[in-house]
């Protein structure tokens, strides 16, 4: 009994570890990142403008997204703020990964993979939602989204939650998350949707609650999608995408779909089908069926193609609902796996289709790997251990991979500041020559010609005058000497 005790504790304190080492790494590498595009936007304009009112005004001239836009006028102008708010978000991500995929006894194993995970999305995934301050308007509804779904959890697959305050927050949940983004408002509703088919066969009692916070979530969708900004934009920016029928529509975004969701996040995608291809590997003996899938599954892990890894999916999902004997993780798994695939299923009728719309997909595959891992943990002290150290390898091999995007990313930073104060002393130079980001490095940190509304805001961030026709040059290296040599 001491023994177990002291095991539990230090499965403890090494989770906590891992969680404490994480933390700090998002802290580390959002520090070193600056403000960039839109962010320079949301900066000036919440600085001298009321960020309610401002929000109000975006809602009736460019996006239905108040919350999303209020975000951007409150934390844009304070950067130091958002360096204390993003790695404490992607921390609550990575817990809440491991909450509703694992249980007790395998958190630790979990903990490593979900976090070695977590640094293998799609690089410009990275670029726009980890470390971008209005990128983080697509990762507070994946926050909230996936605390919902651990309420759901206990709550409808678990039969667990019994606190009386929790619906309401269920409800409150439920109006916020849409009014972030059109594809979480989607992803909510679709997962509401499935809830409320699953009640209806297994436990009807739930349904009247579970219909109250699909109508919360609905009626939000419906803020969103009907405001007057939104119809603006759809209208004057992307007229010849809504002119298109909605099977043209579908054939434009297919391969962006594909891309997306499988082959661009090619660590996540990977992991996926590891994780059901073992399964199904294991379950041979007792179901020769299972072939096929774990076929699928092998021709997806080695070769990277979207069509294969939707063959895959869905053959997993099928092996899932025939033959997984844990009721609860069955439809637990199958509701996640059908939450990623509809997550960006949704993104075929869109008029802007890109990485970062993919966040939420990417990590309900994440959670949808880690749920499955699972059944190969439980009871087998050689499988954790070897899971544990291929995801610490993992985890380690992208760690200094960011870290050195970031410290370079870093190094420019003090270059370019320099660069600005010289030409903030000499408004009148004419041209000013700063330096530049390497590409696939952070997003939009560079301003291109006729870009005019960024140029603008730009100098207005920096306090340069308006006049100045600004040149960002790219270097052959961005090693530490080349990025401070002088400028010939």
């Amino acid at each position: 009994m001491k023994d177990e005790q002291f095991q539990n504790r230090i499965r403890i304190l090494c989770f906590a570890g891992v969680t404490a080492v994480l933390f700090l790494f998002f802290a580390l590498i959002t520090h070193w990142t600056p403000a960039c595009g839109d962010d320079w936007v949301y900066a000036v304009g919440g600085k001298w403008n009321n960020p309610f009112q401002q929000a109000f005004y975006m809602y009736q001239t460019w996006s239905g997204r108040y919350l999303s836009e209020l975000w951007g006028f409150l934390v844009a102008p304070h950067k130091n703020l958002w360096n204390i708010l993003n790695p404490l978000f992607f921390t609550c991500i990575f817990l809440l990964a491991v909450w509703n995929g694992a249980d007790k006894e395998n958190r630790l194993v979990s903990g490593l993979l979900s976090a070695a995970l977590m640094l293998g999305v799609g690089n410009r995934v990275r670029m726009q939602t980890y470390t971008w301050i209005m990128g983080t308007t697509y990762v507070i509804p994946l926050l909230l989204f996936l605390l919902y779904v651990l309420l759901l959890k206990q709550w409808v697959f678990t039969g667990q939650l019994k606190q009386k305050w929790v619906y309401p927050l269920m409800i409150v949940l439920n109006f916020c998350i849409p009014l972030y983004m059109e594809n979480a408002a989607a992803l909510l509703c679709g997962a509401n949707l499935l809830v409320l088919l699953y009640l209806w066969f297994r436990a009807k009692p739930l349904l009247p609650k579970m219909a109250w916070l699909f109508a919360a979530g609905f009626c939000s969708t419906l803020i969103i999608l009907l405001s007057p900004g939104a119809a603006a934009r759809l209208n004057n920016d992307n007229a010849v995408f809504r002119s298109l029928s909605l099977m043209e529509k579908i054939g434009q975004n297919l391969p962006y779909f594909f891309e997306h969701t499988f082959t661009e996040s090619r660590i996540i995608t990977v992991a996926l089908l590891l994780s059901f291809t073992l399964h199904s590997l294991s379950q041979i003996a007792k179901h020769r069926l299972l072939m096929v899938p774990a076929a699928l599954g092998l021709c997806g892990i080695f070769w990277n193609n979207g069509i294969v890894h939707l063959l895959a999916v869905l053959a997993f999902l099928a092996v899932t609902i025939c033959y997984e004997e844990d009721e609860h993780r069955r439809w637990f798994l199958v509701f996640t796996v059908l939450c990623a695939l509809g997550a960006n299923a949704v993104m075929l009728v869109s008029p802007i289709f890109d990485s970062r719309s993919s966040l939420y997909t990417e990590y309900l595959f994440l959670l949808s790997a880690v749920i499955r891992a699972q059944s190969l943990l439980s009871g087998s002290r050689k499988a954790r251990c070897t899971a544990a150290a291929a995801s610490l390898l993992r985890l380690g091999i992208r760690m200094i991979s960011y870290y050195d995007i970031y410290h370079m990313v870093h190094l420019i930073n003090i270059r370019r500041y320099q660069e600005i104060e010289y030409y903030r002393a000499r408004p009148d130079a004419g041209d000013a020559w700063l330096i530049a980001y390497p590409d696939e490095s952070i997003h939009s940190a560079n301003v291109q010609e006729g870009d005019d509304t960024h140029m603008y805001y730009f100098k207005e961030y920096y306090y340069l005058n308006q006049d100045l026709h600004l040149v960002f040059y790219y270097l052959k290296d961005y090693t530490a000497e080349a990025i401070f040599a002088p400028k010939e």
